[in-house]
């Protein structure tokens, strides 16, 4: 009786070697680009609602501070400032939602009118000169600053492979000022009749 060699015995570890090669050069890579273009999705998304964040504060147009005095609300002021402005809560959500290495300088922030109803300012570039109804836009971008500093890269990704290259991340939020009407007090006291 003749034996006869089984063929699986010569080709015991191809499976094995074919899995490596598999795993290292397509499945690795795959991995590790759905996982930067996820990073992507994402800060794009905290983007996009840090513009809306910062037209819900230009809608207001002015605010209360913390001593009750009316505050005007403007477009963009110097960091050390501490007064309400559209930028500084741009600023605060990027920061509240993980991009915390991003500087004040990192971040282009627009505040642009839209339109002009009867009553608006003409040349009207603040929050607080708008009139109710006015449509405005806040647009928020982070951009590649070149080969010394990569904001979008090396402060907003969680790799610097460079698998995914985005060069800027973006977006612009339309609003309306929303103001409130002018009203007065009488400050006179109703009299008592019994």
């Amino acid at each position: 009786m003749l034996l006869r060699k089984s063929r699986s015995r010569s080709r015991s570890g191809a499976a094995a070697a074919e899995m490596a090669l598999v795993m290292n050069f397509i499945m690795v890579p795959l991995m590790i680009g759905l996982w930067e273009m996820g990073r992507v999705v994402q800060v794009t998304q905290i983007v996009a609602n840090s513009a809306r964040e910062g037209a819900r504060m230009a809608a207001q147009g002015s605010t209360i501070n913390q001593l009750g005095a009316p505050t005007q609300i403007k477009a963009s002021t110097a960091p050390a400032l501490a007064l309400p402005n559209v930028k500084g809560a741009v600023m605060q959500y990027l920061s509240g939602a993980g991009l915390t290495q991003l500087k004040y300088a990192d971040v282009d922030v627009t505040f642009t009118y839209l339109d002009s109803p009867p009553g608006a300012l003409a040349g009207a570039t603040e929050p607080f000169e708008g009139v109710k109804g006015q449509l405005f836009s806040v647009t928020v971008l982070i951009q590649d600053t070149g080969a010394n500093g990569d904001p979008l890269r090396t402060k907003c990704l969680w790799t610097a492979l460079g698998l995914v290259r985005p060069t800027s991340v973006g977006f612009t939020a339309q609003w309306r000022i929303m103001v409130d009407d002018s009203f007065s007090i009488n400050a006179v006291l109703p009299a008592n009749n019994p």
